[in-house]
Order: structure tokens, then C-alpha cells, then sequence
């Protein structure tokens, strides 16, 4: 049972223009409702990796009572982390490896290089293993990103399946449109996008749209948000298929009580993923393709 009020700081990655994050800072303040004992104050760096520092350094410098992070450059959180070797801040880690499990006491995330992997091994299926594809990243810096990128090489690799070109869409809609609707014109001859979350595939397929080249195109996405985004999209046959990035505010919530009640959590908790396929549009593309000619290169 937890004894008096609890300050818990929450470093976010990004709220503003990120479904994804919006939605987690939604599920933990939704679990921990009925626990008025505990307080959460927000921060949100707007995906500024330096920020997200700095913060993390001033509440381990004001004592509070639990510190839950998704960092944005685990390289970085780690040097604040260890800045403080003699805090007794409790560290939740949600969303990216610190690689120091002395540096929290649990990291909730999901198997990012698995979902590269799986949209690799996707792709090699529904283009007969042959295709030109343009990759948009998250932040760099975040193991996210990198990890997707890795996933999806490995799972490709020594296949035709290659991407001709990666650009940075920072995980956000318009960021992804501006660079993607500026690199069209330039691949006159593309068969589809691995975006790294479904809002950077939304813009993609936006950006082909006002192209008039949507239909060439086999989009796909990461998250499979429930309303206005992932999922629906993959309904509507805009992307050809997404995956489930679980929401971790519930698991987040549930060692943030385990821990400020002095009990036990585990150390490591990896949410599990399912994909999602628009069928419908996969047979669309295959169908254009064959009209166009286009064989196995």
C-alpha cells in the first residue's frame, strides 16, 4: 500500500502532432485514476533529445518519487542516469533499451527490430520477393528507429526487395509528407514505403495521392492506433497493412504502483505485436503491377 502523496515525473519523447504518445500519456493517467496519492506531471520535449536530458537530470536532482522516461537518445539518458549514481529515483524505461539494467528497475517495450523484421518479411511475400521501396524513419536517435531499420535489412537481406532511398520524418505527419511529396518526382519508378509509424505512412500516402501515383504504391505502417489512423487506414485500403505497436501506460502503471508500494516488478516486459492487412489492397497492387509488366527484376 502506498503511504502519503507520491510525485512521479513522466518524460514523454513527444505529445504534440504523435497519436502514439498522446495515447500513452491517456492509458496511464486512466490507470492510475483511483489513486489520487499519486501525482504525475508531464513533460513533453517536442522531440528534442537535449531537453528530455536536462529534464531527466532535474527530477533526479529534486528527489521524486519515480521517474517513467521514453528516451529519445539512449545514449544520453544513460550519461544523466549515471550522472546520478548515488539517486534513489526509481527508473521506469518505456519504449527504447538503455542496454544498464542497473539503470532502472524496469523497462517495458516492444520488439522493435521485429517489427522491421516482419515488415520485411512482408514485403518479400506480396511482391514476389523483387521491390523498390523508400524507407521514412522516425527520430534517429531513438532505438526505435534504429532497431526497425535493422529488423527490416535483416529480413531483406539478399533479396531484390531493396530501399533506394530513407528519409527522416522525426514520426510526425507533416515532416514525412514535406520530404516524401519532395522526393516523388525524383523515382519515377517506386513499388512502396516502409514508414516506421502510421502517421508518416498517412503522409505518404497523402503525398501520392496529390501525385496521382497512390495506386503504384504499397504503403505500410507501425502502431495500429484504433480510430482515425492506423487501423483505419488499413480498412479503408490506404495502407497495405500495419502493425501493433502496444500502448505500454497500463504496464507502465502497474509497476509504478508494484514499486512505490515496495513490492517486486519484473525487470523486463516485451509487449507482444499482430499485423494487420488490407487484403484488398495487396491484390490491387499485385493486379497493377502484372498490367504494367512489371517482372521480376
Amino acid at each position: 500500500m502506498i503511504q502519503g502523496t507520491r510525485k512521479v515525473v513522466v518524460v514523454m519523447h513527444r505529445l504534440k502532432d504523435q497519436p502514439w504518445g498522446a495515447r500513452l500519456k491517456e492509458e496511464l493517467e486512466t490507470s492510475l485514476a483511483d489513486h489520487p496519492e499519486i501525482s504525475c506531471e508531464f513533460f513533453d520535449p517536442e522531440g528534442n533529445p537535449i531537453l528530455q536530458a536536462q529534464r531527466v537530470e532535474e527530477a533526479l536532482q529534486a528527489a521524486v518519487d519515480a521517474l517513467v522516461v521514453l528516451p529519445l537518445d539512449a545514449h544520453r539518458i544513460r550519461a544523466a542516469l549515471r550522472a546520478h549514481p548515488t539517486s534513489d529515483v526509481p527508473i521506469i524505461a518505456l519504449d527504447a533499451d538503455l542496454d544498464d539494467p542497473s539503470l532502472y528497475r524496469t523497462l517495458i517495450l516492444a520488439d522493435n527490430r521485429q517489427f522491421g523484421r516482419k515488415m520485411g518479411e512482408f514485403f518479400l511475400d506480396v511482391t514476389g520477393g523483387s521491390a523498390e521501396l523508400v524507407e521514412i524513419r522516425g527520430v534517429p536517435t531513438t532505438t526505435g528507429a534504429q532497431h526497425r531499420s535493422a529488423g527490416f535489412r535483416e529480413a531483406t537481406a539478399g533479396s531484390k526487395v531493396r530501399i533506394v532511398e530513407s528519409l527522416v520524418g522525426n514520426w510526425v505527419y507533416g515532416q514525412a509528407r514535406e520530404e516524401f511529396a519532395r522526393l516523388l518526382p525524383r523515382l519515377p519508378r517506386l513499388d512502396g514505403v516502409f514508414a516506421q509509424n502510421d502517421e508518416m505512412a498517412r503522409a505518404a500516402w497523402d503525398a501520392a495521392q496529390e501525385a496521382g501515383r497512390s495506386d503504384e504504391l504499397l504503403i505500410t505502417g507501425i502502431d495500429a492506433l484504433k480510430g482515425e489512423h492506423g487501423l483505419q487506414l488499413v480498412m479503408q485500403g490506404k495502407l497495405a497493412a500495419t502493425l501493433l505497436n502496444p500502448i505500454p501506460g497500463r504496464a507502465a502503471a502497474s509497476a509504478l504502483l508494484a514499486i512505490l508500494s515496495g513490492e517486486p516488478c519484473l525487470p523486463r516486459i516485451v509487449l507482444q505485436t499482430s499485423m494487420f492487412r488490407s487484403h484488398e489492397r495487396i491484390r490491387a497492387w499485385q493486379e497493377a503491377r502484372r498490367a504494367r509488366g512489371v517482372h521480376e527484376r
